[in-house]
């Protein structure tokens, strides 16, 4: 596991591998000065300034639609994926500026993009529910279970950043993150085969997986090509949130051909 958290580290430079691997990525984005303040990868800043924005216009979006299947779901996802961009935003381009609380932030980052995916997939399943189980509201499924697993997340994941233990980490933020959001397609694809969904449906989250493959390979593509044709102004840490989010609005867009309208879906005071 050592060995390919290194070859990782060495192609793109995450926060975390400052504690896990000896490697360091070498074609990683230049910075810039904006007066006294260094700015570490510019591209990267703009490229997650416009993911938040985005992110923003597509809560607000799931917000007009209270009729929907799923409108809570989406909206938790969302909300983690903010949290999880922000956090990566300062940590790369503000890292000079928040050395003293960077392994703490870098642990929160991490935990949270564990819990963006895991969310994702149980909401995959607790949207199809009415009240849930045991009389448990669907979406209380889904907040119990996420922060159950963030809480287990949070102790795995600080217990290798700080023990400098590259398993663990390698594990909950690699291995179980792609089960996790690979999982949450295969489901797509064997509802839309359930419900024989439009031929759209298909083509939406078949492109939203091959951006989510895409953001997965380049953690291993050699960084030093991307370096040499953008002069250094963009690496593969820049691709790799590109893909993703690009990812995230294909789910949007998904999610937006197969939620339903009906209004006997709303849970009803009497």
């Amino acid at each position: 596991m050592t060995i390919i958290t290194n070859y990782i580290c060495s192609e793109i430079d995450l926060p975390m591998c400052k504690y896990i691997s000896d490697s360091v990525c070498r074609c990683s984005s230049r910075y810039e000065m904006i007066g006294n303040l260094k700015i570490y990868s510019p591209t990267f800043l703009g490229l997650t300034l416009s993911n938040i924005g985005m992110i923003y216009w597509m809560v607000e979006h799931v917000k007009k639609m209270c009729s929907t299947i799923g409108r809570s779901e989406m909206k938790f996802f969302y909300y983690l994926y903010a949290l999880s961009n922000f956090l990566m935003l300062v940590l790369v381009s503000l890292k000079d500026q928040i050395e003293k609380i960077h392994f703490i932030l870098t642990t929160i980052q991490s935990v949270v993009s564990t819990m963006c995916v895991f969310s994702l997939l149980v909401g995959s399943f607790t949207q199809d529910m009415f009240v849930g189980k045991w009389g448990i509201q669907s979406t209380s499924i889904l907040y119990l279970s996420t922060a159950i697993y963030g809480f287990f997340s949070t102790i795995v994941v600080f217990f290798g950043l700080f023990c400098k233990i590259s398993l663990p980490i390698f594990l909950i933020c690699f291995i179980l993150n792609f089960i996790f959001g690979y999982s949450y397609y295969v489901i797509q694809f064997r509802k839309l085969n359930k419900i024989r969904g439009e031929i759209w449906a298909y083509g939406t989250i078949l492109i939203s997986l091959i951006f989510f493959l895409l953001s997965c390979a380049c953690m291993f593509i050699n960084s030093t090509f991307i370096a040499v044709l953008s002069d250094k102004y963009i690496d593969n840490l820049f691709f790799h949130c590109l893909f993703l989010f690009c990812a995230v609005v294909m789910i949007h867009k998904f999610w937006l051909s197969v939620c339903d309208y009906e209004v006997e879906c709303l849970v009803l005071d009497v």
